[in-house]
């Protein structure tokens, strides 16, 4: 039996809520997914591999050794699982267990100062027996300390408590809930669960701009730039590099949103505090404990090690292998199916590094052990629809490398691109040369419909010459543009303060106004003379030029200038200027324009067969005229 038990706390205002609270649609992340108790993701242990600490992801859990955390997921209200806690003690002095749950408001999406929220928490109890239940709710500052419910009768049958909490005036950005079981001195004892925990406020999520491009990036909900704003990040990128920890919460109102996952497929993580780092499937302190034989060793007898941390590992042991294996299906245990992707790095290294293996000395060998290693993830993950992706590195995409053999044989669902229109990698920032561009354009148009993840830079330090480079990879990147094809357009990785340039938000120069592209790249002005051409690419609503030519440093006859007529008038987006028909559009090297149309809005192509409409639905269609990809002539 549900009954409807209605708690007001004293901080609360009640006449506001009224008809309207039956509008309100659940707000804070950790309130829906996370506040259904539905999950408790398996952790690494140093000591016995993969483990879970009972408590739901989203709160955090302080368990005393004589009280009891699970999931329950037969007795519960909703979703999969409720949280259970029980306990059975004789003490000479009182315990308490706890759940907290932290709830941040980092910009206007979010309840401000004074507003009032809405609690609503299912809970029952049995064999309750001097014990107490407290559910508590102050500002993240410590401000505005309530006792929503502090009663000894916790109800014997699933109850609903709803209580009103008005955020402090101190501006405290956020406010933490705590759910506290109390066990008093003497015999005491009792199970409870909590389940279907939501919290509502009055903002809304404001609506982003229209893009014609998709773009990615990692969340790290810890990061300045970040600063745990998931409405921000769910709402302005496609696909997100991300934790189980932060994508539920991400997905709470995009269930659409694309995830890539990390891994490390070959090393284990020697960290100072012992931890079992969430990106590595080994565990560095276990296998050294349990199965030192699973170290790689090189022609010296010593572990094989890259950087100060990182030790590979034996992905050819069948029982090594095996562990990984097994590890990655329990960290994908409670993945969303179907919109997920796997990112295997560091597999690359296996093969390039020229380490010198005792075991693995040449590059068959060490083909045959990355193609076990594979079989042993899809054979694990088979009943999911969980794409793979790898890193390629700078490694060439010809059809004698690794990642080109296993995307053949069916291991691999597609890419992960580094540097691939600008550096990221190297200093200064820049460009890369005409041919090094070239045969990234043509991967990316080659592995159509394959996922694609294209990570390229841009400098930060000088803001002039970094629009520039930023400009150039956006519009090359629409060249090959399509709806498995996302941008990760990064700061540069060494252009900026420390553990700082990995996060950030797109800005003005993102929203791309050009709706859908309405043929496929066109090269322009080609001459014995330079390398390359102009490039160009129709969309419903404009048009792209790019003029890649031209290398890194000046040679004779390197690069070329290019003048362009527009044929109407067109507003060039990120100047701002508008330009009429007729007007000379001078290109150098390395330069790129987009163009749109302010007036008309968006035009589709001509149905009489003038024009040609990329299939961007992902079934292998080619853009390019004739189907054939670009080649220098």
């Amino acid at each position: 039996m549900r009954v409807n038990y209605r708690v007001l706390g004293t901080a609360v205002s009640v006449a506001i809520w009224g008809s309207a609270l039956a509008q309100q649609q659940p707000l804070i992340n950790y309130a829906t997914q996370y506040g259904e108790f539905d999950f408790d993701f398996y952790r690494g242990n140093h000591d016995v591999g993969m483990v879970r600490d009972g408590v739901a992801e989203g709160f955090r859990g302080t368990i005393p050794s004589d009280f009891a955390a699970e999931l329950d997921e037969v007795d519960k209200v909703s979703g999969r699982a409720s949280q259970k806690i029980s306990f059975n003690r004789n003490g000479s002095a009182a315990a308490e267990a706890s759940l907290g749950m932290v709830m941040y408001f980092p910009s206007n999406d979010y309840p401000r100062p004074g507003e009032t929220i809405r609690i609503s928490l299912w809970v029952k109890a049995e064999n309750w027996v001097n014990a107490s239940l407290r559910v508590n709710a102050r500002g993240l500052d410590g401000s505005g300390s309530v006792d929503l419910l502090n009663t000894t009768n916790a109800p014997n049958a699933w109850t609903e408590l709803v209580f009103n909490y008005t955020v402090p005036n101190s501006n405290p950005q956020g406010v933490r809930l705590d759910l506290i079981v109390r066990s008093n001195t003497g015999v005491s004892s009792g199970v409870i669960r909590f389940d279907k925990l939501e919290v509502t406020g009055s903002k809304r999520w404001r609506p982003h701009q229209p893009r014609s491009l998709r773009i990615a990036a990692p969340y790290y909900s810890w990061a300045e730039e970040n600063q745990r704003d998931w409405v921000y990040y769910a709402r302005e990128f496609d696909l997100l590099l991300a934790t189980w920890d932060d994508i539920k919460a991400l997905r709470t109102h995009r269930s659409d949103l694309l995830n890539v996952y990390y891994y490390n497929l070959i090393y284990s993580f020697r960290t100072p505090d012992r931890s079992w780092q969430q990106r590595e499937l080994f565990g560095y302190y276990y296998c050294d404990m349990n199965h030192p034989d699973w170290f790689l060793l090189n022609i010296y007898g010593n572990r094989q090690q890259f950087g100060s941390d990182r030790y590979a590992m034996d992905i050819g042991n069948p029982q090594a292998s095996a562990w990984a294996a097994q590890n990655v299906g329990l960290s994908m245990l409670y993945a969303d199916p179907g919109v997920d992707v796997i990112h295997f790095d560091s597999f690359i290294d296996f093969f390039f590094l020229n380490f010198l293996f005792q075991k693995y000395p040449t590059r068959a060998s060490r083909i045959a052990a990355m193609h076990k290693h594979l079989i042993n993830m899809r054979n694990t993950l088979n009943d999911r629809d969980i794409k793979f992706i790898i890193n390629t590195a700078s490694a060439l995409y010809t059809r004698d490398q690794p990642h080109t053999y296993f995307l053949r044989q069916g291991f691999l669902d597609g890419l992960l691109m580094e540097e691939v229109f600008t550096t990221i990698y190297s200093l200064p920032a820049g460009f890369l040369t005409f041919t090094s561009w070239e045969g990234q354009l043509n991967t990316l148009i080659e592995q159509r419909p394959r996922l694609r993840v294209v990570y390229t830079g841009y400098a930060v330090r000088d803001p002039v010459e970094g629009r520039r480079q930023k400009i150039y990879a956006l519009a090359s990147f629409l060249l090959c543009a399509d709806n498995n094809n996302y941008l990760y357009l990064d700061k540069h990785y060494y252009d900026a303060p420390p553990n700082r340039q990995r996060s950030w938000r797109p800005d003005a120069d993102f929203d791309v106004p050009l709706g859908q592209p309405t043929g496929g790249i066109q090269v322009l002005f080609r001459s014995s003379d330079y390398q390359g051409g102009l490039y160009y690419r129709p969309f419903q609503n404009g048009f792209v030029l790019v003029n890649p030519t031209g290398n890194i440093a000046p040679r004779f006859k390197d690069g070329a200038v290019f003048t362009y007529i527009l044929d109407a008038d067109y507003r060039e987006l990120w100047s701002g200027q508008l330009f009429p028909a007729g007007s000379r559009i001078k290109l150098y090297p390395k330069e790129a324009r987009i163009f749109y149309r302010e007036s008309s809005g968006l035009r589709m192509p001509p149905s009489n067969g003038g024009g040609r409409t990329p299939d961007l639905s992902g079934d292998g269609g080619r853009i390019l005229p004739g189907g054939d990809p670009i080649r220098i002539r």
